[in-house]
């Protein structure tokens, strides 16, 4: 009994004592321009470890068990910092921050993997934030992607685009890494980029940094051209409910832009919601839904020459697909000639040379559904388990319609992406694993399904005397007899075979389309069921408090591909294929010379098991501060690529007798038999089928692909002229080797006799990855001005340029990009009364340039363009709500960022906001 009464004795002294140990400071933090509450802004006790931030009303609570008297350190992006001294807690505190300049104060991450100024990092790197996506004109923030110095995009439609850097502009990038929330936010089994499609929803970007040209010896495989890392939005940072509802029309004026789709409504929104419980716990939810009538790629330039439809009896258009079947008639014809020798005036003149006709084909709008719908969504509970440690668990799912471009126009429909992650951080180390997880869906392959489609309702040749070229070749010679011009007698012989044809939107159509895109590959059909998995696990450690003397960050990493599809798109008829990647990294940093002069180097080991030999990449960099804000730095970074899982392992059938293949030996000798029946360049075969000449065929090089590198050096000056313009120029040169690019060629399987690709049924095309032997080139040059005009009037200007040298011409290379680009900026974040009003407004203009698609899809020149997006807001204070009216593109003057891929008009729009951060 004594022991209780002395422990409640105990209990009674501790707990008044425990109680009164912990202060609670309440308060609210205000703009003291407008009065307006400022959100995300951070408190934290002065030489201490606790802290929290301001709420979407500006309110804060910070529990603490430091006596009074208390010093906190205010602070946030836009702000003069502030420091208040708290003597009582009788009420709480009002706290009015100074608007300060941001230029020269943006801190980035993925430079160094530190946080560090923008100003003083080691590499070219362009950054927009959560104010920037706040006040920009573009409809998202993959389209804001075109206006940052040195990046180029290609725009395969709604939802979908590709990012580079320094040139090699495709869609589906593999040399490009995109990183959202510390994952890799690749296709598993395609091994690019998604774009948006699992990406960060527009209401939950906090920041997007991208890193410029090489970048493997930070961020591994891959890196070649670049790097883009996106943060969501902190939890307990970023507080309370938003919502952002955008309605819009496209298409507008669409018969005069020869737009086949007639005007539509674009609607997009976005809802996010996070709360913050007590000092440990806070969550977050975030969703967006887009819904537009696509645009759509409708270039009708002939591929296989000068003519058009009505010229060219080989005519196959660039965005119209089925016109990949062709071959040469003169066979029907002496066929014709040995029935009926009095045939002899009409036959013999033709016979003289090649007579090619192709397949009519279907335009892509009517046969790719351009419904274009994407929906994604987030959410992601966070625990803190000391001041120190945190425990985050996040999923996201993407699903939806698109449609992008690649060695022909692909219909995503119904795909499925889900990444999921937990992770444990500390200050100076953090602990990740995550999963991608994709399901294709029912994908539609543009060109090999309307191959089938017109084979379905009528066979080339059916061996016999049927088909569609017998029946092709008699009308030719029928009008001829009539007397007919012989462009007339093409054009009444199509007619004549085309007669059942299966129409766009008819029943015959649909049901064949159906049929042919939901059977699979491995079926005789066109549908690749790609259900591939990523597995992911990383760790990461500053050693900055055991060595003092430089700064040491070291990390592992681990990854399995586990391919799975179904025999597909991959040889995995069996089983899945996996693919294990090893790494680690290590960084070392040391400032000298008065801390004037910071010295980093980066060394990475990566290990694939798809190849025998590992790879070791590094990085050094020098910034110098010449004086106060003004850096000059100097790089050299080694960066390399493994083969992507398409381009070593790829083996789809795309289309009558044609593959598209990855370069590992696993298919080209083990599969093909190159070894046994030579490969020969298409265009050389070609050109044997036309003379006859059998010196005019060129063998094709093969060989096990292997890893490609560049060596890149940078030589760069960033500066603060004052307070209110910034200035950073840069040039660069990169050496690439065993660069990968894409070949077609062509053999005979079964036999290695040349004269068999006189029959067109025999031989097989293929286009393969490969290493091309040439040593190529890359250099450029870059500048940018930012200038803060007062009153928050901001303008911005960047040119850059991009240069390919000792290019290889046996390879389709994808340096897709104008010699030249320039943006230009000018906007607004307040003005009026009250500062309610803002604006922006941006111009991109890029020259017309050469555009090669991979795959022989098409080639040719894309036009130059000029791009201006407008917008102007108001905002409802007391509301805490605004209103936005504004259009991208808005001369409405068609433009295209590559050749195929589809012309993009004006969307004219209003947008309702709620308590946007």
């Amino acid at each position: 009994m004594k022991k209780i009464a002395l422990l409640i004795q105990i209990l009674c002294i501790c707990v008044p004592f425990s109680l009164s140990a912990q202060q609670i400071i309440n308060g609210q933090v205000s703009n003291s321009s407008t009065s307006e509450p400022a959100y995300a802004v951070s408190i934290h006790v002065k030489n201490g470890k606790e802290g929290t931030f301001t709420d979407d009303r500006g309110r804060f609570q910070l529990k603490t068990n430091r006596p009074l008297p208390i010093t906190l350190y205010i602070s946030a992006i836009g702000y003069e910092s502030k420091e208040v001294l708290v003597n009582n807690l009788s009420s709480p505190l009002h706290i009015s921050l100074n608007l300060s300049p941001i230029l020269g104060q943006e801190v980035v991450v993925s430079a160094s993997r530190t946080v560090q100024s923008k100003l003083s990092a080691p590499v070219t790197i362009e950054q927009m934030s959560s104010k920037d996506i706040r006040n920009a004109a573009q409809l998202n923030y993959m389209d804001m992607l075109q206006g940052l110095r040195g990046v180029d995009v290609t725009v395969s439609s709604i939802g979908f685009t590709s990012v580079t850097t320094r040139g090699f502009n495709t869609s589906g990038n593999t040399n490009f890494t995109q990183i959202v929330d510390g994952m890799d936010n690749q296709a598993p089994g395609l091994n690019f980029p998604l774009g948006s499609v699992i990406g960060l929803t527009q209401l939950d970007v906090d920041n997007i940094e991208v890193l410029s040209g090489a970048s493997s010896a930070l961020y591994g495989s891959r890196g070649l051209n670049g790097t883009m890392v996106a943060t969501g939005k902190n939890p307990f940072k970023y507080q309370g409910l938003s919502v952002l509802v955008t309605q819009g029309v496209n298409h507008i004026n669409h018969k005069k832009n020869n737009d086949p789709v007639p005007t539509s409504p674009y609607y997009d929104w976005a809802i996010r919601y996070a709360k913050q419980m007590g000092n440990k716990i806070a969550f977050k939810i975030n969703g967006q839904y887009t819904q537009a009538k696509d645009w759509v790629a409708n270039d009708e330039t002939n591929k296989n020459g000068p003519g058009t439809a009505l010229t060219d009896p080989n005519y196959n258009g660039v965005n119209l697909y089925g016109g990949a079947t062709s071959t040469d008639i003169n066979p029907f014809l002496e066929g014709a000639l040995q029935g009926n020798p009095e045939l002899a005036p009409l036959i013999e003149p033709l016979l003289k040379n090649p007579n090619y006709v192709a397949r009519t084909g279907y335009p892509e709008y009517g046969y790719l559904d351009n419904r274009a719908k994407l929906f994604k969504i987030n959410g992601e509970f966070r625990y803190k388990v000391s001041t120190t440690i945190e425990a985050i668990a996040s999923a996201t799912f993407g699903t939806g319609n698109i449609v992008y471009t690649n060695d022909t126009r692909y219909q995503l429909k119904g795909f499925k992406v889900g990444q999921y992650r937990l992770e444990l951080r500390g200050d100076k180390w953090f602990f990740r694993t995550y999963t991608t997880q994709e399901n294709s869906g029912r994908t539609l392959v543009a060109g090999p399904t309307a191959q089938y489609i017109n084979e379905s309702w009528k066979t080339s040749y059916d061996g016999g005397t049927g088909g569609w070229y017998p029946e092709y070749t008699a009308g030719l010679l029928n009008a001829l007899a009539s007397g007919t011009s012989l462009t007339d007698a093409h054009l009444a012989a199509r007619t004549l075979a085309d007669q059942g044809r299966a129409e766009l939107g008819t029943p015959l159509f649909n049901r064949l389309k159906d049929s042919i895109s939901n059977t699979p590959i491995s079926q005789g059909g066109t549908l690749f069921l790609d259900r591939s998995k990523l597995y992911n696990a990383e760790a990461q450690y500053n050693f900055s408090d055991l060595v003092k003397f430089m700064q040491v960050i070291a990390g592992v990493n681990w990854r399995l591909y586990n391919l799975n599809s179904k025999n597909t798109l991959f040889p995995d008829k069996d089983k899945p294929i996996h693919v294990k990647e090893y790494s680690a990294y290590l960084q070392l940093a040391k400032k000298v010379l008065d801390d004037r002069l910071n010295i980093a180097t980066s060394f990475r080991y990566d290990k694939n098991t798809l190849f025998a030999q590992p790879k070791l990449t590094s990085r050094a960099s020098l910034v110098f501060d010449l004086f106060h804000q003004n850096y000059l730095r100097l790089s050299y970074q080694n960066a390399y690529s493994f083969p992507s899982n398409i381009q070593a392992l790829q083996n789809t059938l795309n289309g009558y007798n044609s593959y598209s293949s990855g370069g590992s030996s696993l298919l080209l000798i083990d599969n093909y038999q190159f070894d046994r029946y030579p490969p020969y360049t298409l265009e050389s075969v070609q050109k044997f089928q036309q003379s006859n000449d059998p010196t005019v065929l060129q063998k094709f090089k093969f060989d096990d692909i292997k890893p490609q590198s560049v060596n890149a050096f940078e030589l760069g000056y960033a500066a603060m002229l004052g307070k209110r313009v910034m200035i950073d120029v840069l040039g660069y040169f990169s050496t690439w080797k065993n660069f990968i690019g894409y070949a077609n060629v062509a053999n005979t399987p079964g036999s290695d006799d040349y004269n068999a690709f006189k029959d067109h049924a025999t031989y097989v095309q293929y286009n393969i990855a490969f290493n091309g032997g040439e040593t190529v080139n890359t250099y450029g040059y870059a500048a940018s001005i930012s200038l803060d005009l007062g009153r928050n009037f901001v303008t911005k200007a960047n040119y850059y340029s991009d240069y390919l040298k000792n290019k290889n011409n046996s390879q389709i290379n994808n340096f897709n990009t104008p010699h030249y680009h320039f943006n230009l900026e000018f906007a607004n974040s307040g003005f009026g009364k009250k500062q309610v009003w803002s604006f922006s407004t941006s111009l991109r203009y890029k020259p017309g340039y050469y555009y090669v698609v991979s795959g022989g899809l098409a080639a040719g020149q894309v036009p130059s363009s000029a791009v201006i997006d407008a917008q102007v807001s108001y905002k409802f204070v007391k509301a805490r709500s605004g209103i936005r009216i504004g259009g991208t593109n808005i001369t409405n003057k068609y433009y295209s960022t590559g050749i195929a891929n589809p012309r993009i008009g004006a969307v004219y729009y209003v947008t309702y906001a709620y308590n946007i951060f």
